[in-house]
């Protein structure tokens, strides 16, 4: 069965070129048998008749009980298979050559395209929920989602500078209890990123930035599929973002991009705003209002 499955035009010729054969000639030979015995007159019902015939008995009845009972046909079918494109060799051959020439120079089919159909399909049938269809397209578009779609943008972003002291630190977790805090210098350049987990270790007399940790940096126009892998094999949990020119746009986190996948907020008990990104946008239009 793998084989057959492996090369699957071998079978689809075999199974079309038979068909067509039968219904060709079983057409031909009942109308030249009407017109014989019965006359010319009734070669128009005749051809009805053995239009509905073929199409009840070589085309639904034959689909239904395949599609119904295709477990129990399954077993014989490598054999049955097997003996008609044996058979039909020639014919299996010809129909090869002639698709192979035909399809020669086409595009890749939208794999994708079809995939996201199913979904569609298997949501409407009730086999997938929509959760399901959702996570499953999401996944065939992930290669297509930039880093500046997903990103928290600098105006939301909660930093310290190297000048912070321990106790401005554990103050600034009080009141926004992020578990990664970028550290930016006078410049507005990022140094790193401090992890609000040493404040444990902290020792209020030592600067801020003995704690200071490696932090990613990613251009905006990266898709997060590419990062999602640099991430899980650098073992990092947020990024900072820049444009071409090398401004600070924002950070992007692991979170981010599996809140993307599965098309869901995440959201722990420390979670005051379910999304930064539309946060941000609230903040800047009301800065404008102020301003206008």
């Amino acid at each position: 069965m793998r084989r057959l499955k492996d090369n699957i035009d071998d079978p689809l010729s075999a199974i079309l070129t038979l068909n067509t054969v039968a219904h060709t000639a079983g057409a031909t030979g009942v109308g030249a048998q009407v017109a014989v015995v019965f006359g010319e007159a009734w070669l128009g019902a005749a051809s009805a008749a053995m239009t509905l015939a073929i199409l009840i008995l070589s085309e639904i009845i034959p689909k239904t009980i395949g599609a119904k009972y295709w477990r129990g046909i399954a077993p014989v079918l490598p054999a049955t298979l097997g003996f008609m494109i044996k058979a039909l060799l020639p014919f299996v051959w010809l129909s090869k050559q002639v698709t192979r020439r035909l399809s020669k120079g086409e595009g890749e089919t939208d794999i994708r395209a079809e995939i996201s159909a199913l979904t569609e399909i298997g949501r409407d049938q009730q086999a997938l929920d929509e959760d399901e269809r959702r996570i499953i397209n999401n996944v065939l578009r992930f290669h297509e989602i930039k880093v500046s779609s997903v990103m928290t943008p600098r105006t939301v972003c909660k930093t310290v500078t190297p000048k912070t002291t321990v106790a401005q630190f554990r103050e600034k977790v009080l009141k926004a209890p992020f578990s990664r805090y970028p550290m930016i210098d006078s410049e507005g350049e990022t140094l790193g990123y401090v992890h609000r987990a040493d404040l444990i270790t902290m020792d209020e007399g030592t600067p801020l930035d003995t704690y200071l940790r490696s932090i990613m940096r990613v251009k905006a126009s990266t898709n997060i599929e590419y990062l999602f892998s640099e991430m899980l094999r650098e073992r990092q949990h947020i990024a900072v973002v820049y444009d071409e020119l090398g401004t600070w746009l924002g950070v992007v986190t692991l979170e981010d991009i599996l809140e993307t996948l599965l098309g869901t907020e995440i959201m722990d008990e420390t979670d005051n705003v379910s999304n930064l990104r539309r946060y941000a946008k609230q903040r800047w239009s009301r800065r404008l209002k102020k301003g206008s």
